[in-house]
């Protein structure tokens, strides 16, 4: 059992050992409709991506991620996105790059990275 200052700091110490962040999902809603192959992943209560499934074109049968965040307490994403042949491969890839994108967030701008007094 270990404590750490900041979630920052304990996403570190995730990343630093090889592990990843277990992201929540859930479908995604567009005017009340479940959008097909589409599903959201969170992050403490936040949505922080998605991951579609290509249902047409040559990458049909592929899933593709990507970090989307606008929450607050997050630093704003870098645009980073994948694909992959599975849905589980796709989260997976998700969960891996979410943890490194939280990992090295920089002190200051997210409530996450500050050391409480």
């Amino acid at each position: 059992m270990r404590s750490f200052d900041t979630i920052v700091d304990a996403v570190r110490f995730v990343r630093d050992h090889d592990a990843r962040l277990w992201l929540d999902g859930g479908r995604t809603i567009i005017g009340g409709q479940i959008a097909p192959q589409d599903f959201v992943a969170t992050f403490l209560g936040s949505d922080v991506g998605r991951i579609q499934g290509e249902r047409h074109g040559p990458g049909a049968g592929s899933w593709r991620w990507s970090i989307a965040t606008h929450d607050k307490r997050w630093r704003g994403h870098g645009g980073q996105r994948g694909q992959a042949n599975t849905k589980d491969e796709a989260v997976a890839e998700l969960e891996q790059v979410f943890t490194k994108y939280i990992a090295e967030t920089p002190e200051g701008p997210s409530p996450y990275s500050r050391k409480s007094s």
